[in-house]
Parts: C-alpha cells; sequence; structure tokens
C-alpha cells in the first residue's frame, strides 16, 4: 500500500513539475509569431486546461525551437540583416 501511495506521490509532483515548467515557458515567449502553432493566450489555456496533457503537447507541438523561429523581416534574434558592403570595398 506504501509503494502505491509513493507511486502517486511522485506522479502528482512530475505532473505539477511539467504543468508550471510549461505555463512559465510559455508566459516567457515575448512574441506570438515565435510559436510553431497557435499564440500565447490559446496555449496558457491549453495548458492550463488540459493540465498534463496540455503540457506535453505544448512541448510537442506549440514550444518555440531553440532560438525561436525566424522573423520575416530579421534574423532569429529579431535584428534585421546587415546590408551589404559598398562597391569597391573588397579590394
Amino acid at each position: 500500500m506504501e509503494i502505491l501511495f509513493a507511486g502517486f506521490f511522485v506522479f502528482f509532483v512530475v505532473n505539477i513539475v511539467l504543468v508550471i515548467w510549461a505555463l512559465v515557458d510559455a508566459i516567457r515567449v515575448p512574441d506570438d509569431s515565435m510559436y510553431r502553432a497557435g499564440n500565447k493566450l490559446i496555449w496558457i489555456l491549453v495548458i492550463l486546461l488540459a493540465g498534463f496533457v496540455g503540457a506535453i503537447i505544448y512541448f510537442f507541438v506549440g514550444r518555440p525551437g531553440a532560438g525561436g523561429a525566424p522573423s520575416a523581416t530579421g534574423s532569429a534574434q529579431g535584428q534585421p540583416p546587415l546590408p551589404p558592403p559598398p562597391p569597391g570595398s573588397l579590394g
């Protein structure tokens, strides 16, 4: 009986930690366009309403990749690309 209780306790703690980790991760994304799918409000609602399963779905479907998705106007850091060097400056 104690082993069963310990198993439920471990599952409960892992569940809470994973949900909190997913919520913090989703809240800290600075721009909605960085998500692979959806937006910040949708992912926060998915995590809160679906709990453990919602957190797993967020990590596999919605979480931005390493460094986030590149924006349409610049590099992955949100900076505009550098202009080309002027003609004749290379030689």
